[in-house]
């Protein structure tokens, strides 16, 4: 068994005791294995066999969690959001294996179901156990690092190859896909720029900004084109956000011409025919799932066709517009992917599931909205703002690059959404204590003044 091998077994087994008795540390090594993917660079018994990270993490947090101080007063409108969604899920599954039309992807059905159901439930431990603000802050160092330390390693790689090659995620991972690492590491770049502006120690704020640098290095090298929307996105974002505009647009112009004169001729010519309208198979692919998906809504419009409905060739074809089919079965051999968070809920989880899913993430962008309110008449609550502006870009940066992927059950939006109620109820907390502490106070005037 090769070195690297065994550390990362070591370091695994090891988290797990102290997962068991510590269960907030737990939860940072899940997020850790879940981003940064460590058995993904070892090359033995780590990597292929039946070693599985994230379950020997998991289990003892869980079983920890049990019996650790938490916070279980974590009722807001994005938590029943949450909770609404997750049943839903359930409910078309159950509709999916009573319905012989979709005989043909049950069993994945009922397997994406069990995997996004370990995603939402440990997306409600990370709301559970994020209890104070410094928890919050390490929580965000340990994301920013898992996708920083990736980025950092992968940009150095594009230049010395002089970009000849296609970025991809950890091999074997939930974002290996270029297009899933693209989507990623755009929703991290709103994170470092913010993080990197509350953040006091000059040392640990010029540290994120180059590894800010090296995801937008990255973003360019996944050859990604909804990355590349994803992140015009983000720019435009963070300059209206930002006190100084007119530099904002300037570095956006130069960061223009540097993608025209210092990128291969490969990559200008894959985006040149993007902003040209010239379909590829690419694009043909995403034209028949969504008009499959939008009619298989139409026939199923409460439940949809179930998880894994757009890669079941028995009967999803029979959705595909008459015009697309020439294409299905000429530029188009076959589907994997929905190629949009909106057309995969509502074609897999029909318009009451799309319904919730748009619910859950405006609701995130009132709160944020709210907060942000509340922070001005209170100082105390000032720290919010740089959480709130924060995730709004992220939240826009994965509504803009997922529009053209198929992402809808991403866990790194999901923690996005748990940051959001996890803010809130911190907010909550610390304004009650100031609270409290204010009535106290009057009561101890309130007897020396009579």
């Amino acid at each position: 068994m090769a070195i690297r091998d065994t550390v990362v077994i070591i370091v695994i087994l090891l988290s797990a005791p102290v997962a068991l008795f510590n269960p907030y540390f737990g939860i940072l090594m899940w997020t850790w294995i879940a981003y940064f993917n460590p058995h993904r660079y070892a090359w033995g018994l780590a990597r292929y066999g039946f070693f599985e990270p994230a379950i020997i993490v998991a289990v003892p947090t869980l079983i920890g969690l049990l019996f650790a101080p938490k916070n279980l007063r974590i009722m807001t409108r994005e938590t029943l959001l949450l909770l609404g969604l997750w049943c839903w899920f359930g409910v078309t599954t159950f509709y999916v294996t009573r319905t012989p039309e979709f005989a043909g992807h049950v069993k994945d059905a009922i397997a994406h179901l069990n995997e996004v159901s370990k995603i939402l439930l440990m997306t409600f431990v990370a709301i559970i156990l994020v209890t104070s603000k410094f928890k919050l802050r390490l929580f965000m160092f340990v994301i920013l690092a898992s996708f920083g330390v990736r980025a950092a390693v992968a940009a150095v790689w594009y230049i010395r190859t002089g970009g000849q090659f296609t970025v991809w995620g950890p091999e074997g991972s939930f974002i290996y896909d270029n297009n899933d690492f693209g989507l990623a590491l755009n929703m991290t770049v709103p994170m470092f720029f913010f993080m990197a502006r509350a953040e006091p120690k000059l040392w640990v704020r010029t540290s994120l900004r180059i590894l800010m640098l090296c995801v937008l290095i990255c973003i360019v090298g996944t050859y990604s084109r909804g990355a590349l929307v994803g992140v015009a996105t983000i720019s435009l974002a963070l300059v209206a956000k930002s006190r100084h505009k007119v530099a904002g647009l300037l570095i956006i112009a130069l960061a223009v011409i540097s993608l025209v004169t210092l990128t291969t001729h490969t990559w200008q010519d894959r985006m040149s025919q993007f902003l040209e309208g010239n379909l590829d198979a690419s694009a043909y692919s995403r034209l028949i799932a969504w008009g499959g998906g939008w009619n298989l809504a139409k026939e199923y419009p409460i439940t949809g066709g179930g998880f894994d409905v757009f890669t079941d060739e028995q009967i999803f074809p029979s959705f595909v517009p008459p015009s697309l089919r020439g294409a299905l079965y000429g530029k188009v051999h076959h589907l994997h992917s929905s190629h949009s968070i909106y057309f995969e809920m509502l074609g897999e989880q029909g318009f009451v599931g799309l319904g919730l899913f748009l619910l859950l993430i405006a609701s995130c962008f009132l709160s944020l909205r709210r907060l942000r309110r509340r922070a001005r008449l209170y100082p105390e609550l000032e720290w919010v703002n740089p959480y709130t502006h924060m995730l709004e870009v992220t939240l826009l940066a994965y509504m803009a690059n997922g529009a053209t992927l198929g992402r809808a059950y991403f866990d790194f939006f999901y923690q996005v959404v748990a940051l959001v109620i996890v803010i809130q109820l911190l907010a909550k907390q610390q304004l009650d204590e100031t609270e409290a502490l204010q009535m106290e106070s009057v009561a101890v005037l309130e007897p020396a003044t009579a």
